[in-house]
Protein backbone atom coordinates (compact mmCIF):
# COMPACT_ATOMS: atom_id res chain seq x y z
CA UNK A 1 0.00 0.00 0.00
CA UNK A 2 1.33 3.33 -0.45
CA UNK A 3 1.79 6.01 1.76
CA UNK A 4 -0.57 8.08 0.10
CA UNK A 5 -3.37 5.16 1.00
CA UNK A 6 -2.43 4.52 4.09
CA UNK A 7 -2.38 8.06 5.45
CA UNK A 8 -6.38 8.54 3.80
CA UNK A 9 -6.85 5.55 6.12
CA UNK A 10 -5.60 6.63 8.81
CA UNK A 11 -7.75 9.85 8.56
CA UNK A 12 -10.59 8.19 8.25
CA UNK A 13 -9.52 6.04 11.09
CA UNK A 14 -9.04 9.05 13.04
CA UNK A 15 -11.80 10.90 12.26
CA UNK A 16 -13.89 8.45 13.88
CA UNK A 17 -11.39 7.38 16.41
CA UNK A 18 -13.30 8.09 19.97
CA UNK A 19 -17.06 7.27 19.71
CA UNK A 20 -19.03 9.65 21.63
CA UNK A 21 -16.97 12.78 22.48
CA UNK A 22 -14.13 12.94 19.75
CA UNK A 23 -10.79 14.65 20.81
CA UNK A 24 -9.41 17.42 19.40
CA UNK A 25 -6.19 15.96 18.87
CA UNK A 26 -7.66 12.83 16.49
CA UNK A 27 -9.82 15.44 14.67
CA UNK A 28 -6.89 18.03 13.68
CA UNK A 29 -4.93 15.28 12.94
CA UNK A 30 -7.24 13.29 10.84
CA UNK A 31 -7.66 16.71 8.69
CA UNK A 32 -3.90 16.72 8.02
CA UNK A 33 -3.26 13.19 7.43
CA UNK A 34 -6.04 13.77 4.84
CA UNK A 35 -4.23 16.52 3.38
CA UNK A 36 -1.04 15.13 3.22
CA UNK A 37 -2.63 11.82 1.63
CA UNK A 38 -3.64 13.76 -1.17
CA UNK A 39 -0.43 15.74 -1.41
CA UNK A 40 2.18 12.42 -1.29
CA UNK A 41 -0.41 11.20 -3.96
CA UNK A 42 0.29 13.91 -6.23
CA UNK A 43 3.87 14.09 -5.40
CA UNK A 44 4.13 10.29 -6.27
CA UNK A 45 2.48 11.09 -9.43
CA UNK A 46 4.44 13.64 -10.35
CA UNK A 47 7.57 12.02 -9.87
CA UNK A 48 6.43 9.28 -11.70
CA UNK A 49 5.44 11.11 -14.89
CA UNK A 50 9.00 13.54 -14.38
CA UNK A 51 11.75 11.10 -13.25
CA UNK A 52 12.40 8.04 -15.22
CA UNK A 53 14.79 6.23 -12.89
CA UNK A 54 12.54 5.21 -9.87
CA UNK A 55 15.60 5.38 -7.43
CA UNK A 56 15.77 9.02 -7.72
CA UNK A 57 11.87 10.24 -7.62
CA UNK A 58 12.76 10.58 -3.80
CA UNK A 59 15.31 13.51 -4.32
CA UNK A 60 12.85 15.25 -6.56
CA UNK A 61 9.73 15.05 -4.33
CA UNK A 62 11.36 16.90 -1.91
CA UNK A 63 11.50 19.79 -4.33
CA UNK A 64 7.78 20.11 -4.69
CA UNK A 65 6.62 23.30 -2.02
CA UNK A 66 3.19 23.18 -0.66
CA UNK A 67 2.58 27.24 -1.20
CA UNK A 68 3.56 26.56 -4.95
CA UNK A 69 1.44 23.38 -5.51
CA UNK A 70 -1.45 25.86 -3.44
CA UNK A 71 -1.16 28.71 -6.13
CA UNK A 72 -0.74 25.93 -8.94
CA UNK A 73 -3.76 23.75 -7.75
CA UNK A 74 -5.62 27.57 -7.32
CA UNK A 75 -5.12 28.19 -11.06
CA UNK A 76 -6.09 24.88 -12.13
CA UNK A 77 -9.73 24.75 -9.55
CA UNK A 78 -10.76 27.86 -11.10
CA UNK A 79 -9.53 28.17 -14.49
CA UNK A 80 -8.85 31.79 -15.59
CA UNK A 81 -8.48 32.57 -19.67
CA UNK A 82 -4.42 32.77 -19.13
CA UNK A 83 -4.25 29.15 -18.55
CA UNK A 84 -5.10 28.37 -22.18
CA UNK A 85 -1.50 29.73 -22.75
CA UNK A 86 -0.41 26.66 -20.51
CA UNK A 87 -2.82 24.22 -21.59
CA UNK A 88 -2.57 25.13 -25.49
CA UNK A 89 -6.10 25.95 -25.30
CA UNK A 90 -7.28 22.88 -23.99
CA UNK A 91 -10.15 22.74 -21.50
CA UNK A 92 -9.42 21.99 -18.12
CA UNK A 93 -11.29 18.24 -17.39
CA UNK A 94 -14.19 18.85 -14.31
CA UNK A 95 -11.81 15.95 -12.56
CA UNK A 96 -8.78 18.07 -13.02
CA UNK A 97 -10.87 20.79 -11.45
CA UNK A 98 -12.01 19.02 -8.73
CA UNK A 99 -8.53 17.50 -7.71
CA UNK A 100 -6.75 20.75 -7.50
CA UNK A 101 -9.95 22.64 -5.86
CA UNK A 102 -9.68 19.87 -2.99
CA UNK A 103 -5.89 20.55 -2.37
CA UNK A 104 -6.60 24.06 -1.89
CA UNK A 105 -9.52 23.00 0.31
CA UNK A 106 -7.01 20.55 2.14
CA UNK A 107 -4.06 22.88 2.71
CA UNK A 108 -6.17 25.41 4.05
CA UNK A 109 -7.68 23.00 6.66
CA UNK A 110 -4.44 21.20 7.24
CA UNK A 111 -3.16 24.62 8.38
CA UNK A 112 -6.02 25.53 10.47
CA UNK A 113 -5.66 22.17 11.98
CA UNK A 114 -1.81 22.12 12.49
CA UNK A 115 -1.30 26.07 13.22
CA UNK A 116 -4.95 27.46 15.08
CA UNK A 117 -5.02 26.38 18.32
CA UNK A 118 -8.38 28.28 19.05
CA UNK A 119 -9.78 26.21 15.74
CA UNK A 120 -12.05 23.69 16.82
CA UNK A 121 -13.17 20.95 14.72
CA UNK A 122 -16.34 18.74 14.74
CA UNK A 123 -16.45 15.28 13.81
CA UNK A 124 -19.12 16.10 10.85
CA UNK A 125 -15.92 18.62 9.68
CA UNK A 126 -13.06 16.23 9.93
CA UNK A 127 -15.26 13.18 7.85
CA UNK A 128 -16.17 15.88 5.46
CA UNK A 129 -12.64 16.37 4.78
CA UNK A 130 -11.34 13.34 4.90
CA UNK A 131 -14.09 12.44 2.37
CA UNK A 132 -13.03 15.33 -0.10
CA UNK A 133 -9.46 13.60 -0.06
CA UNK A 134 -10.80 10.44 -0.83
CA UNK A 135 -13.12 11.85 -3.51
CA UNK A 136 -9.86 13.69 -5.12
CA UNK A 137 -8.04 10.13 -5.42
CA UNK A 138 -10.96 9.00 -7.57
CA UNK A 139 -11.06 11.89 -9.32
CA UNK A 140 -7.49 11.75 -9.92
CA UNK A 141 -7.66 8.04 -11.16
CA UNK A 142 -10.26 8.89 -13.96
CA UNK A 143 -8.81 11.98 -14.96
CA UNK A 144 -4.59 10.61 -14.59
CA UNK A 145 -3.93 10.20 -18.04
CA UNK A 146 -5.29 13.27 -19.64
CA UNK A 147 -2.75 15.72 -21.37
CA UNK A 148 -4.05 18.25 -19.08
CA UNK A 149 -3.77 16.25 -15.79
CA UNK A 150 0.00 15.82 -16.53
CA UNK A 151 0.26 19.26 -17.15
CA UNK A 152 -1.33 20.02 -14.03
CA UNK A 153 0.98 17.07 -11.95
CA UNK A 154 4.42 19.56 -13.75
CA UNK A 155 2.88 22.52 -12.75
CA UNK A 156 2.48 21.44 -8.91
CA UNK A 157 6.63 21.82 -9.13
CA UNK A 158 7.17 23.96 -12.03
CA UNK A 159 4.56 27.13 -11.05
CA UNK A 160 6.54 29.52 -9.96
CA UNK A 161 9.18 29.39 -13.38
CA UNK A 162 5.91 29.16 -15.49
CA UNK A 163 3.16 32.11 -14.03
CA UNK A 164 4.00 35.50 -15.30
Amino acid sequence: MSLANELLEQARHLARRERRRPRQASLRRSVSAAYYALFHLLVDEATGLLVSRPETRPLFARAFDHGDMKQASRAFANPQPQLAELTGGTPVPPAVQDVAAAFVELHQARHEADYDAERSFTRLESADLVARAAQAFVAWREVRNDPVAKLYLASLLLWKKWDR
